[in-house]
């Protein structure tokens, strides 16, 4: 069995239906500095008529690639349809919505000692940037006045 890190589904949403390359070499940026793998990959589509539909990362042109590398290794299966059915009915119509499930490489020597000490993640809460850019706001604005 392959020791995974922490894994996150990261939830990104585009209006329209486009999906930019740019956003995807930036990932891919990230992911060969070694701080995240990529495990897994869903695009779910929903037409201006409101009906949803799950593709295969493989169906879009400029995603082979990445569609390849998940295939190699063998880690597919974190997404289903029931999830492509979830998320399209929060999904506004003519949009696209990709969930990337990476693992995170940097905690994955943590999360064995912590397996193997009988220990288990609990929860794990990402916070919104919004959260991050009040308190560094608040933190800039008492520095300001003290």
């Amino acid at each position: 069995m392959v020791e995974l890190g922490p894994v996150d589904a990261i939830v990104l949403g585009f209006p329209g239906q486009r999906l930019t390359s740019a956003v995807l070499e930036a990932f891919e940026a990230v992911e060969e500095r070694g701080d995240v793998r990529l495990i897994d990959a869903m695009i779910v589509v929903k037409d201006v008529d409101g009906n949803v539909n799950g593709h295969e990362v493989s169906e879009f042109e400029g995603l082979r690639d990445m569609a390849a590398e998940l295939a190699a290794r063998e880690m597919l299966g974190l997404a289903g349809d029931e999830d492509t059915d979830q998320i399209g009915q929060v999904m506004p119509p003519d949009s696209l919505v990709v969930v990337l499930f990476v693992e995170n490489v940097w905690a994955r020597e943590v999360a064995v000692k912590i397996r193997d000490s009988g220990g288990r993640l609990l929860s794990y809460t990402r916070l919104p940037q919004s959260v991050v850019d009040d308190a560094e706001e608040a933190l800039a604005g008492a520095t300001d006045n003290g």
